[in-house]
């Protein structure tokens, strides 16, 4: 029985040890998921919005070609006629009228390209306005929240210079701040000794070369 007690005394230890480690896990998984806020625009549904403006545009692309092609058989057929320029002329008109109707299908997609764009642009604000998640956000909201938020990646970059700002050390001794002169100087120095070499080296060789000019300008 006692010896039951001691197995059980050196066991506990290591389940109490797991127990804290999957809290503290548990615990940053959900820091980490807290701090990245859950889209405003289900990200499923902008793929399938995304794959109708898609099919839209190949259905237009589509259209147009058949469109070309139906006009070139239809000129060919037209010089068979009597009214040639009359049946060419009907031919154009029914190749217009396909191609409109591209265009439309080409508008619809884009008004879909630019929704899709605009709410995707919304999952990636830091702080996205309660207002969006309604089913039909007002007028001009979504494009007011993309201009005057912040996305995730600015903010975390602007944490990432206050840090930086902050945990910087500054010259404190003459030495330090002499030093950091004398760098400075000297790096300027060699700038401009390189800058007047190079200016140097291309006088040289205009010089060169016009004097090659002139000794082939003063041959007969």
């Amino acid at each position: 029985m006692i010896r039951f007690f001691a197995d059980s005394l050196r066991v506990l230890p290591r389940r109490v040890l797991n127990v804290a480690l999957g809290s503290c896990l548990l615990a940053s998984i959900t820091g980490a998921l807290a701090a990245t806020p859950a889209p405003v625009f289900d990200p499923a549904v902008l793929a399938v919005r995304d794959q109708e403006a898609k099919a839209l545009k190949d259905d237009a692309k589509a259209i147009r070609i058949e469109a070309d092609r139906q006009l070139e058989i239809d000129t060919w057929n037209c010089y068979s006629r009597i009214l040639v320029n009359y049946c060419i002329d009907q031919a154009k008109e029914r190749r217009y009228e396909q191609r409109e109707k591209a265009r439309a299908l080409e508008a619809q997609a884009a008004v879909i390209d630019r929704e899709v764009r605009e709410r995707r642009l919304v999952n990636q604000l830091a702080d996205p306005p309660a207002a969006l998640r309604q089913p039909n956000p007002p007028s001009g909201s979504i494009k007011k929240a993309i201009d005057e938020g912040k996305t995730i990646k600015q903010v975390e970059q602007e944490r990432k210079i206050r840090d930086a700002e902050q945990s910087a050390t500054p010259l404190k001794t003459d030495a330090e701040i002499q030093a950091a002169s004398a760098e400075r100087d000297r790096k300027a120095a060699e700038k401009r000794a390189k800058r007047e070499a190079a200016e140097q080296q291309r006088a040289a060789e205009k010089a060169a070369y016009e004097a090659q000019q002139a000794i082939k300008n003063q041959k007969p």
